[in-house]
């Protein structure tokens, strides 16, 4: 009968149900040290070395940790060598944490990895640490000198120091309020001393005032807002979290002294004392639970779980909905509907007559024995509702399936989880208040491959976290090479409907076990160059992983690669090779290029690259103004071009410049104005200078050396000659010959100076059809109307009238017009 395993309490039922006869054989847990995880997870054994047993007594006498499935099956053992532990317990990821009295940590994954280690820092390490207390993410240590010292999150470990309660005295008892639970948002002790209790937290310490203690143990609820205190007396307290107000209280047997405390649920508390366990309900009232053997707790989300040498039972408070359908006298319509199954399968009438007086409550029902089928730890009673709750939806018609179907999914693979073989006794609870993937991690952890990809079919879930585990099983546990365990492998991987996410995880692992070929040919079949790159190069694969990262056309990556080739090779090796990919060598060279290193230097030396050596140490040289050393470095870069053929042109472009140097250094020691230096000009500018100088005969001798374009010597000396004010020079300029560039630059210059007197010289010797708008521009109108009447432009003729203002001249421009438009 359902209701035989419900105990009362006042108005309150709780279930005390039979998990597993324990498969572990001949063990006396009384002379072992115990972790057990929550989330129905495994069980830690190491030998109590504070114990003395007598030869032979006991079948572990060595320091390992063994390790078990809370159905007593052997998952696996821990090779643990150090000093005394002074705690150990597991984490929300499975990971068995150990704090050595040294302050050492490790952390040991059930996967196989190699052990996490980390210190909590110089304090533990000089006093020592002498109890622990953990939760699921992190741990506080008390240490030797009653310092306290924590950790928010073992992942990345950060150890700080709570601050300073004061102690004379090790405490009685002390317990964490996790973070999450705390209005703070950090961790905080609870520490029994004297006759009250400390709250001790990073900020300071505050006395809670009581006057009930000394308290021999202490236990925070899953909700962080009661706590339960138990004195040395015997005396049980149920309080708020503050300590402002007490909820309940009674006395405990005096028959043996207390264990363990630990929360069913948020509001009631189980002490164990020896091989009783007591409930503490919420007014104070008892349930005394007797075992044949010492009793341990492990406190989960909706219960408490209670094991001994011999059995492991699960201890709940009974939900509404089961009390609902199995309540002695119940007429709810899920009781009702629970009934008509039964008299259905008997093929009594009575069955119809049940049916029909339910049938306006018949949601409810269906609803209420679906909820009752995930609460009921049974497979049995589980079907017989589930049975129930679709015979109630087949008189529905609007009613939504989906519920009843999600039911029947999870309860099947949480019953599958509960199997002795696998021995995670989770409830609907537990299972759906963690991700689906986690569970398959823990399935995973104890190797069950097979199982594992089946709950990932049957809920429709991605199966490469299993793929993955079991390759990297394979691969530690072989002892084939590595041609014959790839030939293994890709012959289950291949066979899957499509390749799983990523190979790095598992070539991690060949290289850690000695695979390194191994491990390079699965990377090849990685599709992630980002995971794949640092992999390699942490496997000295320098050259696969250059490929593999200018594959990706990622140049982030390319320059990652360049930079651990950096640093690991010498500077020879490293141009070596770097050379042997011509596009990571541009990356590098634009990378130098652009930050100013000097190492591009010594690259294209060893390169043999003379053309960009000289132009490096062109650009080197741009703002150079020693003209002794730009000379000097300029000769080594003409030195590097003689060696290159293909860069003559190069080659002469420098030589000229160093020419022209050495003839701005002489023209500079010919003048004491230093301002007016020639040193970096251009030979236009120094030509420019050294006409605007009055150096005529020393700037056509620098235009013959450096052989100056005639058009372009005229424009220069042009511009100089009119800046000067020379016109007599000009003038000769002018007459000397016919000027290859005309002589409309002669009057655009003397314009620009304002010599509009000078400029009109010149105006008679430019095109005809030009000279018109030149007289214009400087203002001679008489002049312009003539060459405008020479050239017979009767639009600038009109232009000229309208600019002039001399009533004369206007008139005769308009006879002139009139004569030319007349024609």
């Amino acid at each position: 009968m359902t209701t035989a395993e419900w105990h009362a309490l006042q108005d309150t039922f709780y279930r005390k149900h039979r998990l597993y006869q324990m498969q572990w054989a001949g063990l006396d847990l009384s002379k072992f040290r115990i972790a057990a995880s929550s989330f129905a997870g495994p069980i830690a054994l190491q030998r109590d070395d504070r114990l003395l047993l007598e030869a032979g007594s006991a079948p572990m006498l060595d320091s390992s940790i063994h390790v078990y499935s809370a159905s007593g099956q052997t998952i696996g053992t821990i090779e643990y060598e150090g000093l005394h532990m002074a705690g150990f317990s597991w984490n929300a990821r499975e990971e068995l944490v150990c704090v050595q009295e040294d302050g050492n940590v490790r952390v040991f994954s059930l996967s196989g990895r190699d052990p996490v280690s980390f210190s909590l820092g110089p304090e533990a390490r000089e006093h020592g640490v002498a109890e622990c207390c953990f939760w699921d993410q992190g741990l506080v240590a008390m240490t030797q000198d009653l310092r306290f010292i924590y950790v928010n999150d073992i992942g990345e470990p950060k150890p700080r120091m709570l601050a300073d309660a004061q102690l004379t005295e090790p405490p009685h008892c002390w317990t964490v309020v996790p973070p999450h639970l705390t209005l703070s948002r950090h961790v905080e002790v609870l520490v029994a001393t004297g006759a009250t209790v400390l709250c001790v937290d990073a900020a300071g310490v505050q006395d809670q005032l009581l006057d009930q203690g000394p308290y021999a143990r202490i236990s925070v609820s899953p909700n962080g807002r009661l706590a339960a205190l138990c004195s040395l007396q015997g005396r049980i307290q149920v309080v708020s979290i503050d300590f402002q107000r007490s909820f309940s209280e009674c006395t405990a047997p005096a028959s043996s002294a207390l264990a363990d405390i630990a929360w069913c649920g948020s509001d009631a508390a189980v002490l164990s004392f020896g091989d009783e366990a007591l409930l503490v309900g919420p007014f104070g009232d008892t349930l005394s639970f007797e075992f044949d053997a010492p009793v341990h707790l492990v406190q989960e989300l909706d219960g408490v779980r209670m094991f001994t040498d011999d059995v492991h039972e699960l201890l709940s408070k009974v939900g509404e909905d089961s009390k609902s359908v199995f309540q002695i006298g119940s007429t709810a319509p899920a009781a009702l509907l629970y009934d008509a199954v039964d008299t259905m399968r008997a093929h009594s009438s009575r069955a119809d007559e049940i049916v029909r007086s339910i049938r306006d409550d018949m949601p409810q029902a269906v609803d209420t024995c679906i909820a009752a089928a995930g609460a009921e730890p049974d497979v049995g009673v589980q079907q017989a509702l589930l049975r129930a709750a679709s015979l109630g939806k087949s008189f529905l018609t609007a009613y939504n399936g989906d519920k009843l179907v999600d039911m029947c999914r999870s309860l099947r693979v949480v019953n599958s989880l509960a199997s002795y073989a696998v021995g995670i006794p989770a409830t609907l609870v537990q299972f759906h208040s963690l991700p689906f993937e986690e569970w398959v991690e823990r399935l995973l952890h104890r190797n069950l491959h097979q199982l594992a990809l089946r709950i990932c079919a049957y809920m429709d879930a991605p199966a490469d976290q299993v793929y993955v585990h079991w390759a990297c099983a394979k691969i530690r546990a072989s002892t084939i090479d590595d041609d014959a365990l790839y030939r293994v492998l890709r012959e289950r991987l291949d066979t899957l409907p499509r390749p799983i996410a990523s190979y790095v995880d598992i070539a991690e692992v060949a290289n850690a076990c000695g695979f390194q070929r191994l491990a390079i040919r699965l990377l090849m079949h990685e599709p992630r160059a980002a995971s794949q790159v640092p992999l390699l190069i942490s496997m000295g694969q320098d050259d696969a992983a250059m490929d593999a990262a200018m594959r990706s056309g990622d140049a982030d990556l390319v320059y990652f690669v360049i930079f651990h080739l950096f640093k690991a090779l010498s500077l020879g090796d490293f141009f070596q090779t770097i050379a042997r990919t011509p596009a990571a060598a541009r990356l590098f060279e634009k990378y130098c290029t652009d930050m100013d290193a000097p190492v591009l230097e010594d690259y294209y030396f060893q390169d043999d690259a003379f053309a960009k050596s000289a132009r490096l140490i062109v650009v080197e040289n741009l703002h150079e103004s020693d003209a002794v050393k730009l000379v000097a470095n300029l000769k080594v870069a003409l030195k590097m071009l003689h060696n290159d053929k293909a860069s003559v042109l190069e080659a002469h472009a420098i030589d000229q410049q160093i020419k022209l140097l050495q003839v701005q250094q002489q023209f500079s020691r010919d003048i004491s104005n230093e301002e007016e230096s020639y040193i970096g000009l251009t030979l236009n500018e120094t030509l420019a200078r050294t006409l605007a100088s009055g150096n005529y005969s020393r700037a056509t001798k620098l235009r013959t050396d450096f052989k100056v374009p005639e058009r372009r010597f005229y424009y220069i000396k042009v511009h100089a000659l009119v800046g000067r004010r020379d016109w007599a020079e000009l003038a000769r300029l002018a007459h000397a010959r016919k000027s290859p560039i005309g002589y409309r630059p002669f009057v655009d210059e003397c314009v620009a100076a304002l010599q509009y007197q000078e400029a009109a010289k010149y105006v008679p010797k430019c095109d005809v059809q030009d000279r018109a708008a030149l007289f214009m521009r400087i203002g001679f109108y008489h002049e312009a109307a003539q060459a405008a009447v020479q050239a017979r432009d009767v639009d600038t003729l009109r232009q000229v009238h309208a600019a002039a203002t001399d009533p004369t001249l206007q008139h005769d421009i308009a006879q002139q017009i009139e004569q030319l438009t007349s024609r």
